[in-house]
């Protein structure tokens, strides 16, 4: 690799993990601003993303949203449901199907952190023209699929959640 490349690299890698970081750390600060009486983690909130607007879904297709196995996602509804912002529908024509709604709490708590969202974002591109905008959406494109590609390789391979965290 040449010395340039290695620059690009080793550049490029920081930036991913400061604004990795950061936005935990940035969602962390702005749901306790939001959030009611803190009472949702971020797992939490990002578990009622997944779950969404366009509910009710299934347990293995929100699981499979937050790249996380049906189990694991089993303990954050139950949590979620005790707390208020989701419930559980049977399917009637098969009672095994569970569906996951968001409550009106649900759907309240979502619509506060979609704003957080939004807000970050347009504060982020503000200044930035709309070639600069172009060429951001190219690149976050070109490294969102990168990283698909990475997890279904993983997946075809018969590496899981346990052992991807282990890495």
């Amino acid at each position: 690799m040449l010395d340039k490349d290695m620059y690009y690299v080793k550049k490029l890698k920081k930036q991913l993990l400061s604004i990795f970081n950061m936005v935990i750390k940035t969602e962390e600060h702005a749901m306790r601003e939001t959030a009611e009486d803190n009472e949702l983690s971020v797992s939490e909130i990002h578990t009622l993303v997944a779950v969404g607007r366009k509910s009710p879904k299934t347990m293995s297709s929100i699981a499979q949203e937050l790249l996380i196995n049906v189990s694991t996602l089993s303990i954050a509804i139950n949590k979620l449901e005790k707390k208020g912002f989701v419930t559980r529908i049977r399917d009637e024509a098969d009672r095994r199907i569970v569906r996951i709604s968001l409550t009106e709490k649900g759907a309240e708590a979502l619509a506060r952190h979609e704003q957080f969202y939004f807000r970050v974002v347009d504060e982020a591109i503000r200044d930035m023209d709309n070639g600069q905008k172009r060429l951001l959406i190219r690149s976050m494109d070109h490294m969102l699929n990168f990283f698909e590609s990475q997890l279904s390789s993983c997946e075809a391979d018969g590496i899981g959640e346990k052992e991807m965290q282990k890495n």
